[in-house]
């Protein structure tokens, strides 16, 4: 989904604090995170997916006055990436610097997502890790954020909304 160029921060519990994928998530720790967009994203050489965070139970996307924003709920959990780019924009570029922040902030909310590999420099992905079609189902509910403070805060703790 797309929102409004002037969201800049995102606080979750879930996976963290660093981007995880289903063969990839062992450092990952389900906790309170939160970081600016641009500090969620991995700026590899080659522009490749990146910045999932895994097994997120809800998320507040935050930016302007304080506590105003969305948040996000799942049930059970989802998985969050959030970009100033599209996913087109990601697998068109061929360069880091090819990926041009839009006026736009773009959140992608997964039920599951394939495991890493593509085989193109090393094996493909594990087939315990290869997202097949099979019946699913997850619910995910949408609120404002209002206030001085999100409910996703930890008041007095460095990096954290609020």
């Amino acid at each position: 989904m797309e929102l409004p160029s002037g969201i800049d921060r995102v606080a979750w519990y879930g996976g963290g604090p660093g981007e995880a994928y289903a063969d990839s998530r062992q450092a990952a720790r389900i906790g309170r995170y939160a970081m600016t967009v641009e500090e969620m994203q991995i700026p590899y050489v080659f522009p490749q997916e990146n910045g999932n965070r895994m097994d997120v139970r809800w998320a507040e996307l935050t930016g302007g006055d304080p506590g105003h924003g969305l948040r996000i709920e799942g049930e059970p959990v989802f998985g969050l990436t959030v970009r100033r780019w599209t996913s087109e924009d990601l697998d068109a570029a061929r360069h880091h610097a090819e990926l041009v922040p839009r006026e736009a902030v773009y959140v992608n909310l997964d039920l599951a997502q394939n495991g890493l590999g593509t085989a193109s420099c090393g094996p493909g992905v594990l087939p315990a890790y290869r997202l097949t079609a099979r019946p699913a189902t997850f619910a995910l509910t949408f609120a404002q954020v209002t206030g001085q403070r999100s409910r996703g805060a930890m008041p007095g703790m460095p990096g954290t909304a609020g």
